[in-house]
C-alpha cells in the first residue's frame, strides 16, 4: 500500500496495514510509531491523528492518551474540556488509568467543575482494580503514606 511509510520494518508494515483496514489496536500502535519516531519521522500531529482514529474506533488506551494529548497540547490545540471528555470516556469504559486521571480532573477543576464526590467515586473505581497510584492517592488523602 502506498500510504505505508517505506521506513517501517516488516512487522510495522503489517501493523500499519491493519490500522488502515480499521483495526483500533493497530491504529493505536501506529500513533505510538509517530509519537516515538519509531522508524518514521517523529510527529505529534500524526500521532494525534492516529490516536484519535483509534479512540473513535473504541480503543480505551487511545482515549486515555487522547486526553493527555489534549491536556498538554501535543499535536493539537490544548483543551482541558476535550481532555476531560476523552478521559471520562476511557474511565467509563473501565480503564483504571483514566479513572485516576478523571479523579484528578475533578480534584483540581481541570476541564470540569471541582467535585469531591466525583473524586471519591473515580478514585474508588481505580483503586478497586488495584491501580497503585489511586491507592497511594487515597492513602495520602487520609494522611497515611
Amino acid at each position: 500500500m502506498s500510504d505505508i511509510p517505506e521506513t517501517l520494518d516488516g512487522p510495522q508494515k503489517l501493523v500499519y496495514e491493519s490500522a488502515l483496514a480499521g483495526n483500533a489496536e493497530a491504529m493505536f500502535m501506529v500513533a505510538s510509531f509517530y509519537h516515538n519516531g519509531d522508524n518514521v519521522e517523529q510527529s505529534d500531529e500524526k500521532s494525534f491523528e492516529w490516536c484519535l482514529k483509534a479512540a473513535e474506533a473504541g480503543n480505551t488506551n487511545a482515549m486515555n492518551n487522547l486526553g493527555a494529548l489534549y491536556a498538554s497540547g501535543a499535536g493539537v490545540k490544548q483543551s482541558l474540556q476535550d481532555a476531560a471528555k476523552w478521559f471520562i470516556k476511557a474511565a467509563e469504559a473501565g480503564l483504571p488509568d483514566a479513572q485516576f486521571n478523571v479523579a484528578l480532573l475533578y480534584e483540581n477543576g481541570f476541564g470540569v467543575e471541582q467535585d469531591p464526590n466525583e473524586v471519591g467515586k473515580w478514585l474508588s473505581r481505580a483503586a478497586s482494580q488495584g491501580y497503585e497510584p489511586a491507592l497511594e492517592h487515597i492513602a495520602k488523602m487520609y494522611g497515611r503514606r
